[in-house]
């Protein structure tokens, strides 16, 4: 099977590995599933690595939050190199999820609250975008 150069809607497509062989509509919707949640895990990666960043004796925990979601942004670049479009449509309503729910943090929006009034606030608009889907 040869790779397009080109988006195209298909259900029978490799993902990242020979052995990732997608044929048929249910693996491809579980697929879609697996790649909305690892965008919105790569977000939250992001948040949290945000809130170390200048903490004290926690640098080594910040460097490998940082390479691991580094490393899975690059993951998801390949994904979306398949030239499929669905995986391509899928990669991003995840990282837009993901992004809603763990949005930006900024030193300045942070400055004085300890992590656990940090860890509330994201709790508190969790809980929010939950309840306004239902």
């Amino acid at each position: 099977m040869q790779m397009p150069m080109f988006f195209e809607w298909s259900f029978d497509t490799i993902v990242l590995f020979e052995q990732l062989h997608v044929q048929n509509p249910a693996a491809y919707f579980v697929l879609c599933l697996v790649l909305i949640a690892i965008c919105i895990l790569k977000q939250y990666l992001v948040l949290q690595q945000v809130l170390l960043v200048g903490s004290r004796g926690k640098i080594v925990l910040e460097t490998l939050l940082y390479i691991t979601h580094t490393s899975i942004g690059y993951g998801l670049m390949l994904v979306c190199m398949t030239f499929n479009a669905g995986l391509f449509v899928t990669t991003m309503i995840g990282l837009a999820i993901g992004h809603f729910l763990f949005p930006p943090v900024t030193f300045e929006n942070v400055k004085g609250l300890v992590d656990s009034e940090v860890c509330e606030c994201i709790f508190v608009h969790i809980c929010w975008c939950v309840c306004a889907c239902f």
